[in-house]
């Protein structure tokens, strides 16, 4: 048995040799027609890890295991808590209306009338979350809070009266609305493609807004001696609802860029004012609508 191991092996090495032995025996006339379909030595394909474990068994009868293929590296993973900032601009609706008390009739010098004082400017401020991914689904919450420099007043002169005519003098009416701040609390849902989340919002919204107002009826002449005014301010803290989407992209394990847009409804605010100087039973009615568009990039890292 020895023996015919010896041999087996004796032979093995013979055939190395000649396969190795094999290019110098090339003709002249192969080289002369560049003929390769004779040419062992180009005709043996290089050695790759399989060609190789087939060569270990052929000289040592004991076969050898491939070399396993490299695994590809984990995709991006939304899983886990985040802070981050953002900045951006909203534009606002924020049409008031002017009711004439106790009614258009009795107040004749007044036409029930809507200004639009629609509030735009800068917002900027912080949020933070938390994201759950199984598959492509990434679902989560998130928390913001926006400083706002949302403002915009709208004046409108002379006053119509209720029969069509302009109220003579110089009276005006006017309307204001900033937004100071506002937050929002909501669920996110979204597909994740690798690194690139789509996603969709919507929850609750709050902020302090301010509003003002006034109809003012100054005098024809400046020989008039009183004149009636009816203006309001206040200040609100209102709470409504958003909603949004945005888009998401990770730069790498802990950081990751967003654009996002939110409509927010904060509810209408109203208030009643009086004449200075008191002028019964002569009032008017305020309401503001608080609306916005807002669009807004930011910056995340991931926890």
């Amino acid at each position: 048995m020895r023996d015919s191991l010896l041999g087996g092996l004796a032979l093995a090495a013979l055939a190395m040799v000649l396969a190795l032995a094999a290019p110098h025996s090339i003709s002249a006339q192969d080289k002369k027609n560049g003929s390769t379909a004779n040419n062992p030595a180009e005709a043996v394909e290089p050695l790759t890890p399989r060609s190789e474990s087939r060569l270990a068994t052929a000289v040592t009868g004991v076969a050898k295991p491939d070399t396993p293929l490299p695994v590809p590296a984990n995709s991006y993973h939304w899983t886990g808590g985040y802070v981050g900032g953002h900045a951006g601009w909203g534009r606002g609706r924020a049409n008031t209306s002017f009711t004439p008390l106790p009614n258009a009739i009795q107040f004749i010098d007044l036409t029930p009338t809507t200004l639009r004082p629609n509030p735009s400017g800068f917002n900027g401020g912080a949020q933070a979350g938390y994201n759950w991914q199984s598959g492509r689904f990434v679902v989560g919450a998130e928390a913001d809070i926006s400083w706002s420099r949302m403002s915009g007043t709208s004046t409108v002169t002379p006053i119509i009266k209720n029969n069509g005519t302009p109220f003579p003098g110089a009276g005006f009416l006017t309307a204001h609305q900033n937004t100071k701040w506002f937050g929002t609390l909501r669920p996110r849902a979204g597909i994740a493609f690798d690194r690139v989340l789509i996603y969709g919002t919507g929850g609750l919204a709050y902020g302090q807004v301010n509003y003002s107002a006034n109809a003012d009826f100054r005098p024809g002449t400046p020989t008039a001696i009183l004149f009636f005014q009816y203006p309001a301010s206040f200040s609100k803290t209102k709470t409504g609802w958003t909603a949004g989407g945005g888009i998401e992209v990770g730069i790498n394990r802990h950081w990751s860029w967003k654009a996002e847009y939110l409509y927010y409804d904060l509810r209408k605010a109203s208030i009643t004012a009086n004449p200075l100087p008191a002028n019964p039973p002569f009032q008017v009615a305020y309401t503001w609508e608080t609306r916005a568009h807002t669009f807004n990039a930011g910056i995340n890292f991931r926890f």
